[in-house]
């Protein structure tokens, strides 16, 4: 039972994160981005780049979401590989996190 709510959860979760992509990425609804209003629309030189930069972090993240069950599945048995998957997950979000913010300064005056 846990197994399929953590599958329900993710794979959940990664939908979600593709159709905001979409959203920000394809059909440019920028304000979905947190921090992106009309107050601060003037300040982004850059609007598709913003949006594409986004929607890349979305997808990745999403991606890294989706492969989580299949991960845990494979080496759920195994406390030490559990431990390296989780924490290569969370890290892996915080970098993409970081570097997207980081890059997203170049956009913003």
């Amino acid at each position: 039972m846990s197994k399929l709510i953590e599958i329900i959860v993710l794979e959940g979760t990664a939908l979600l994160l593709f159709a905001f992509a979409y959203a920000i990425g394809v059909k440019g609804k920028m304000s979905l981005i947190a921090g992106y209003s009309a107050k601060t629309a003037d300040q982004v030189r850059d609007k598709p780049a913003l949006a594409r930069l986004i929607a890349r972090l979305l997808v990745l993240v999403g991606i890294a979401s989706a492969s989580m069950p299949l991960a845990t599945a494979v080496w759920g048995r195994q406390s030490g590989a559990l431990a390296m998957w989780v924490g290569g997950y969370a890290g892996f979000i915080v970098g993409t996190t970081a570097l997207a913010l980081w890059e997203a300064r170049e956009f913003t005056a």
